[in-house]
């Protein structure tokens, strides 16, 4: 959430200059709720969300608290950005003015004002560098398990699948930002809710697309379900929906992602799977890390949150939300 102790000064001014541009009065209650008054007196209270930029993909990726309701604030917002915004129910205003807000009897709707020439505020880097193509999987072993935040850095560098410097910058930027403090001569987790949002939100950007293996077609894909010894022995682990649909049996999947080192030239054999000209409905993906111990036949679940996430599908998306509250480990990180 929005942070005025974590934003400039001039950024908080953009926005309640906007604000008050559109006739409210503003009345900032905490460092994330904002109270907005009209001049009839009909009041809402936001927990106001700082995104440096929205794309159409995070728009109808990101994971927005349902309470208090979100107030995204951004530097600007293209119309089909801010179109799935409005689909989503997601209140908004952007630096050049764009709006929408909308409760009982109040409607804003401004569209079409032109990106700004010069960025309104400044955002704090806030670990920005641990954000990275490689930083992403140090993060996702991290969140993943939670107890590696006190491991050597060697490792943390081996089960990351990245270099030893990588580690060291990742962990020093976290522990500035806060993400990461000191107990004893361990290091823990912290703000775990809002790490996995930004981390969910990278891996659709920056990660999601670079693990690519390849994708196929299965004319029956309910063959994983009853292939858990076959994808052990293979190395191979079920995320995406499918792996979504074992921690939440109501989500059924229409695609299955597997995790692998490499092709499992065995198992596309033995189950049929066709290579894909455009899509398909299996997707093979490169397993990047090491488990501290034996593994499940599923991916740990914060991947399989981002993965909903990145699809871009509000169905998945509404699963993610779901797997979010039903999950053991993931409320654990949001209890970190």
């Amino acid at each position: 959430m929005f942070n005025l102790n974590e934003h400039d000064d001039s950024l908080y001014a953009e926005m309640r200059s906007r604000l008050q541009e559109l006739g409210f009065r503003v009345e900032v209650l905490a460092d994330a709720l904002v109270k907005l008054t009209t001049r009839s007196g009909a009041a809402r209270t936001y927990g106001v969300e700082f995104k440096r930029r929205m794309t159409a993909e995070l728009a109808t990726a990101v994971h927005f608290p349902p309470s208090p309701p979100p107030l995204l604030f951004t530097t600007y917002l293209s119309e089909p950005v801010a179109e799935r915004l409005r689909a989503r129910g997601v209140d908004y205003v952007d630096a050049a003015g764009n709006a929408h807000l909308s409760w009982d009897d109040v409607l804003i709707d401004v569209r079409g004002r032109r990106k700004p020439a010069v960025p309104a505020g400044r955002v704090s880097s806030r670990g920005a560098g641990a954000f990275g193509r490689a930083g992403l999987q140090v993060l996702f072993v991290l969140l993943s398990w939670p107890e590696t935040a006190a491991f050597p850095y060697r490792r943390l560098a081996e089960m990351s699948g990245v270099s030893l410097g990588t580690v060291k910058t990742v962990i020093d930027e976290l522990t500035r930002a806060g993400y990461l403090y000191e107990r004893g001569n361990e290091r823990r987790l912290a703000r775990g809710t809002e790490l996995l949002d930004r981390w969910s939100e990278a891996y659709s950007i920056t990660l999601d697309t670079s693990l690519a293996l390849g994708d196929f077609v299965a004319a029956d894909l309910s063959w994983w379900r009853d292939a858990e010894d076959d994808l052990l022995s293979s190395g191979v682990q079920v995320g995406g929906e499918a792996g979504a649909s074992l921690i939440d049996p109501r989500l059924r999947p229409a695609s299955l992602t597997l995790y692998a080192g490499e092709l499992p030239a065995r198992l596309i054999g033995r189950y049929r799977l066709a290579r894909a000209d455009n899509g398909g409905n299996v997707h093979i993906r490169r397993r990047f890390w090491q488990a501290p111990g034996p593994e499940s036949w599923i991916v740990p679940s914060p991947l399989i949150y981002a993965d909903l996430l990145a699809s871009g599908d509000p169905r998945q998306r509404e699963h993610g939300d779901r797997i979010r509250s039903d999950d053991d480990r993931l409320e654990r990180i949001d209890r970190t």
